[in-house]
């Protein structure tokens, strides 16, 4: 077994492959032509399990391969690795193998679910105290009846400082669009396979309490940003209200993620990053607040001026993520969760360094505190008090959700889900408050004055209805266990 340390880029036109290799005057490459086969149950059981296996043929020789998952590294891939030659086109595990202890007696239901055809080109570059392997794979998936072309970039530390990687990769950015990558060949195929509809959520992040609290921070942030870009390629395809939603919640989920371990990673680094995500976040909302704005307006004449202010919206929205910042903000972000200052400071060690165990209940009660003080600000009369409240239960519940699986058995699990249910009704009714607060301010930037206003929004009503609701939920929060404790 051998560790593999890659980053991955997108590369948004293929042609540019050529273009790049003149411009990092690199000569000729070596060119082969690979064929690989993936194996799974009819379920995709492995891939759930965390494994890939595939046999990939170059030429007469053929390679079983198996990689375990490094969990949601979003561009870096670290995965544990096992090779060996294949005897046939069917692989064959010994008794050991992880597949047969983590399959059981499905080892038996293993069988191609997607095949991979790739022209893969191939340069060793020596850059910043770094030898890199740089190898450009155009080609497609086959899985279901459906392919998927694709064309990436994989960066692959051969020897010297990881931070060379990301030297490079930004030197590519400058010269190529280049996105981050984080999908492997083998998730292309699974995405065919099992679609995951109109946009991709959060998914549960797997953590132990005997983690460090500096491991479960970069898993965390790793997971947010994979949610981010898998949205931001829906984005980019076409208007996909849902997607730009689940965009903006894993900007938020990771500005949260960044605030819940601020003890950990603080400092002038970690700020400028965030000041970024934060001017990002901003140029989704405009689209966003129009998205909500929409199903609440009956006038006619309202809604057509919408509609074009959506359009020019969702342009905006794209301009931001296809902008050079963004796309480096994406790497940046990668090698700081790779390579960071914070990582190597002595201030903040001892808690980097903590199990997770210990770290994650004063998080999650500090926030419950904070919610607790601001408790009146539900029901009361000042729509930026109870906007703050909002807030605060927001990053509350991202936070229950990061740590989750820490309680995920017996009364603790029961407790948790009970509590977030109360939490997540909470954010449903200050969201809806919020949502009515600002539609004056979002139809007065289209010329509509206050009163065309009132009458242009179908209920004039619901404000009443929603802080006693969310009176009644907020009660509910404040006297939920505290299972964290």
């Amino acid at each position: 077994m051998n560790a593999e340390y890659e980053l991955k880029l997108d590369l948004e036109v293929p042609k540019d492959a050529e273009l790049l290799a003149e411009a990092l005057e690199l000569g000729a490459p070596a060119v082969t032509r690979l064929h690989s086969v993936y194996f799974d149950t009819p379920d995709l059981k492995l891939a759930a399990l965390g494994y890939t296996l595939r046999i990939r043929q170059e030429g007469c020789k053929r390679i079983q391969t198996l990689k375990a998952s490094d969990g949601a590294h979003a561009g870096l891939f670290v995965r544990p690795e096992w090779e060996e030659p294949a005897r046939g086109r069917v692989p064959r595990l010994r008794a050991d193998s992880p597949v047969v202890a983590a399959l059981g007696a499905r080892t038996a239901e293993l069988g191609p679910c997607m095949e991979v055809e790739v022209t893969r080109s191939v340069w060793t570059i020596e850059h910043e105290r770094a030898v890199i392997e740089m190898a450009v794979d155009c080609g497609e998936v086959r899985a279901n009846d459906s392919t998927a072309p694709f064309c990436e970039i994989e960066l692959e530390l051969k020897d010297g400082d990881v931070a060379g990687l990301f030297a490079l990769a930004r030197r590519i950015g400058r010269l190529a669009q280049v996105r981050l990558g984080v999908l492997s060949k083998a998730e292309r195929g699974q995405r065919l396979i099992k679609p995951p509809g109109d946009s991709d959520k959060a998914r549960p992040i797997q953590l132990a309490p005997d983690m460090s609290a500096g491991d479960a921070f970069r898993a965390i942030a790793h997971d947010c940003l994979r949610q981010y870009r898998l949205n931001e390629t829906r984005l980019l395809a076409g208007d996909n209200g849902k997607a730009l939603h689940q965009a903006r919640v894993a900007l938020r989920r990771l500005r949260t993620a960044i605030l819940v371990f601020r003890p950990i990673v603080d400092g002038g680094q970690t700020r400028r990053l965030t000041a970024d995500l934060r001017w990002l976040a901003g140029r989704l909302s405009p689209a966003r607040n129009i998205d909500v704005l929409i199903p609440r307006v009956r006038s006619k004449a309202v809604q057509a001026r919408l509609g074009g202010a959506r359009a020019s919206a969702y342009a905006a929205a794209r301009r931001a993520m296809t902008s050079d910042l963004t796309r480096e903000l994406m790497i940046d972000l990668v090698e700081w969760l790779s390579v960071g200052k914070w990582m190597l400071r002595k201030r903040g060690r001892k808690l980097r360094e903590a199990p997770l165990g210990d770290y994650a209940p004063g998080a999650i009660g500090g926030f419950h505190d904070r919610l607790m003080a601001e408790r009146e600000a539900v029901a009361g009369p000042d729509d930026e008090m109870r906007h703050e409240a909002r807030k605060t239960a927001k990053k509350l519940r991202y936070t229950v959700a990061f740590f989750a699986s820490l309680y995920r058995t017996g009364k603790l699990r029961k407790g948790r889900m009970r509590y977030l249910a109360a939490l997540e009704e909470l954010q449903d009714e200050l969201g809806a408050l919020n949502d009515l607060a600002v539609l004056p301010a979002v139809l007065a930037t289209l010329g509509v004055g206050a009163e065309q206003a009132e009458g242009a929004l179908r209920d004039g009503k619901e404000r009443d209805f929603h802080i006693s609701r969310a009176a009644d939920t907020m009660r509910m929060v404040a006297e939920a266990d505290r299972f964290w404790e």
